[in-house]
């Protein structure tokens, strides 16, 4: 996807979401500017674990899972500012002269700054960065014929933001496109005490509901919409049947918005919510079962009590 298409790709998310019932928009357009720093914020959050404890188990396992995956090359999905990856490359960097990075992002912002920070922690690598959105563009990312062995990786816990259906059809696709010898790193925040899960979405110093509220920021400024923000409150909770965070817009107000580049018109009721994230967790049995259903099978497990790396392979 070029960056020219991001409008569009995100007018066809609000047409869909906003005519589904209940409505949705994808989290993925969080992470403008503005939102990409929110999410910065976040992760320096007392009750924002899932950063820390994801760099932690980096920490004590990157030369060990560099081993395992054998890899000249780390091609990361969703990529957005790349906080950790940098101690995936460096251990990579250890056993091998020539490292590539390739990061595929919607945020053009992101893969600038994870580039400048990547290539001042491990000056050795080359970093070839790709705007798209990883559920729609990986099977036309251009991969190198160089012969070399990629650990793909998609940490941060992001497949969470994948319902059942869609996270073992993301790690399909991913698995269609490895090569013999080629390996997957997925970052999944293993299921917990409900307290601390809801805090985690829902803190005290309010970033994440300014975070949650600038999604309308965004279709404000690209769509020409009117959203009053001001109408609009951060809702989370914890499904306990599904193990997922739902992360919700709640409407304070009856109100009417109009998406002018849409020529869209929307009515919605006081108390309507707009689904804008689910976070699922995970633990290793329903990991082994996504990574199963989508044709890999777990290799290696690196965990903690509260957050958990899996290399997996293609199941031949």
């Amino acid at each position: 996807m070029s960056q020219a298409s991001l409008p569009q790709a995100l007018a066809e998310d609000v047409r869909r979401g906003f005519a589904a019932r209940p409505r949705s928009l994808p989290p993925k357009w969080f992470y403008d500017e503005i939102g990409s720093a929110l999410f910065d914020e976040i992760c320096e959050l007392p009750e924002y674990y899932l950063t820390r404890a994801e760099r932690a188990l980096l920490e004590r396992d990157a030369d060990e899972i560099a081993r395992a995956a054998a890899a000249d090359e780390l091609l990361e999905i969703g990529s957005g500012m790349a906080r950790k990856t940098g101690l995936v490359l460096a251990a990579i960097a250890r056993r091998t002269e020539h490292v590539r990075y390739v990061p595929l992002d919607i945020a053009p912002e992101a893969l600038a700054a994870s580039a400048r920070s990547i290539r001042a922690l491990v000056p050795s690598v080359v970093v070839d960065p790709i705007v798209g959105d990883f559920e729609h563009d990986i099977p036309h990312i251009a991969l190198s014929a160089l012969p070399a062995r990629r650990l793909w990786a998609f940490l941060g816990s992001t497949i969470g933001n994948l319902d059942e259906q869609a996270a073992p059809a993301l790690v399909s696709t991913i698995a269609s496109r490895m090569r013999p010898g080629d390996t997957f790193l997925l970052g999944v925040d293993l299921v917990k005490d409900v307290a601390r899960l809801e805090a985690a979405y829902d803190d005290a110093a309010g970033v994440t509901a300014r975070f949650n509220k600038n999604v309308l920021a965004v279709l404000n400024r690209v769509l020409d919409a009117d959203f009053d923000l001001a109408a609009w409150t951060h809702r989370s909770h914890y499904d306990v049947a599904r193990a997922r965070i739902e992360m919700f817009l709640e409407s304070q107000v009856p109100q009417q918005v109009h998406v002018r580049k849409l020529g869209l018109t929307v009515d919605f009721d006081h108390g309507e919510r707009i689904l804008t994230e689910i976070s699922r967790k995970f633990t290793r049995e329903t990991t082994e079962s996504t990574l199963g259903q989508g044709g890999m099978r777990l290799v290696e497990w690196y965990a903690s009590d509260v957050f958990a790396l899996a290399l997996a392979e293609v199941a031949r």
